[in-house]
């Protein structure tokens, strides 16, 4: 139920037009996607955020929207499973049945009460029965992999977009990779628990994993110079262009000063994906480097782990990365859509360290165009991080085409076309 609702559903004022967003908010790439494209509805439409869990609901008050928190609230464990589960890294995932049945009840409440004209989500599973049980038109704002267009496009040329293609060796792998994705995606079930649900709730759910997670609008927030070319849009698919996010506040003063300073600086990342483990190992290797290195992974550290770090490691919070600019050299991220997205509209040659499938894509669409370098988490760990920094600075190659990424993405405006799709819904 809505936090504070006790239980009954209380008469809202109708607006010309209303739009519910429920992103998963322990998602924080999804809940920065949701608020760009929020930010960009007309000042008619009244936006209103919902979620299971209080995580990230702070960026969605401080952009100016109302966040009602539902339950049955979303432990931090729970929050794990489902973001490995969204990420492709695990089949586990918290929505048993009487989950499932829990959230749907909370939601239909608040879809009554609210009354919207659309619900836009992220990889919001519960809101696949809850809108359609209220008739209320379902938009997905999602990636290209492990949509319905990616697994047409393995079907049809055989590439999945995960493996490089370089030799006649690479290029058979990869069709056998996309015949297996393809078959997974097509085959593989929802579980259980959502089609004794959805049947609960008068809903009927396609029986594959992918076409069960398929909205009614779905709108691929990808580059489009990144996609294949000859691709066709399955029914219900549109490409919008990059969404990703534009914190609030401002740039810490230390990066001025770095910036200033006679060594490069690099920018590394890891989003919401990322582990302590591995930000502690990168770091640590990254100390060796002829660098100075900015941070902001203080959500996946310690604070007995930042008198260990190595000098030249500047650790901060979520910084607003879209203002940095010219004065970071060179990124280093996992391979998330935003992370990606902002190195390559600010022109940063990146390394990308994938810790799932869509990240590796992600990363290896960028690799494929010149602009990127992949390192596998395995080689992460390992690396002489002293001298992958070294090449990557050096490379005029990859640093020209990371220029030329940015100057393709000039233009392209993800959050408005989103916007405008939603709108013509209304």
């Amino acid at each position: 139920m809505p936090e504070g609702a006790a239980g009954h559903v209380v008469t809202v004022r109708r607006s010309t037009s209303r739009v519910l967003f429920a992103p998963e908010t322990f998602n924080f790439a999804e809940v920065t996607r949701a608020i760009e494209v929020a930010r960009r509805m007309p000042s008619d439409v009244e936006c209103v955020f919902a979620g299971f869990s209080r995580r990230n609901s702070e960026y969605i008050r401080a952009a100016g929207f109302e966040f009602r928190l539902l339950t049955p609230y979303l432990s931090d464990e729970e929050g794990r499973l489902a973001l490995a589960f969204d990420q492709g890294r695990s089949l586990r995932h918290p929505f048993t049945a009487q989950m499932l049945t829990q959230r749907v009840t909370s939601e239909r409440v608040l879809l009554r009460c609210l009354r919207p004209d659309a619900v836009v989500i992220g990889v919001t599973p519960s809101q696949f029965i809850s809108a359609r049980a209220e008739c209320v038109p379902l938009v997905f704002v999602r990636p290209f992999a492990y949509s319905l267009a990616h697994l047409e496009a393995a079907r049809k040329v055989g590439a999945t977009g995960f493996l490089p293609r370089t030799t006649p060796e690479e290029c058979l792998i990869d069709d056998a990779a996309s015949h297996l994705l393809h078959a997974a995606g097509t085959r593989l079930p929802l579980s259980r628990a959502f089609h004794q649900v959805a049947r609960a709730n008068g809903v009927s759910l396609p029986q594959g994993l992918f076409a069960g997670l398929t909205a009614d609008l779905n709108l691929i927030a990808s580059t489009p110079h990144l996609l294949p070319r000859w691709l066709e849009m399955p029914e219900g698919h549109r490409v919008v262009g990059p969404v990703y996010a534009h914190l609030p506040g401002e740039v810490p003063e230390i990066v001025a000063d770095l910036a200033a300073g006679p060594q490069p600086l690099v920018y590394f990342a890891m989003g919401s994906s990322g582990n302590r483990d591995l930000v502690l190992s990168v770091l640590r290797g990254l100390g060796q480097a002829d660098c100075q290195v900015l941070a902001p992974v203080r959500s996946h550290i310690r604070d007995e782990d930042l008198d260990t770090l190595p000098l030249n490691v500047h650790v901060t919070d979520w910084i607003p990365a879209h203002q940095l600019g010219d004065a970071v050299d060179l990124a280093i991220t996992h391979g998330g859509e935003g992370t990606v997205q902002t190195s390559c509209a600010q022109g940063w040659p990146f390394i990308g360290i994938p810790l799932q499938l869509e990240q590796r894509f992600n990363v290896q669409r960028c690799t494929a165009f010149g602009s990127a370098r992949l390192v596998s988490q395995s080689q992460a760990r390992r690396a002489d991080w002293a001298e992958l920094v070294h090449q990557a600075l050096a490379d005029d190659v990859m640093r020209s085409r990371a220029r030329h990424m940015a100057e393709l993405m000039e233009g392209l405006d993800g959050p408005g076309r989103a916007a405008a799709a939603i709108c013509e819904l209304l």
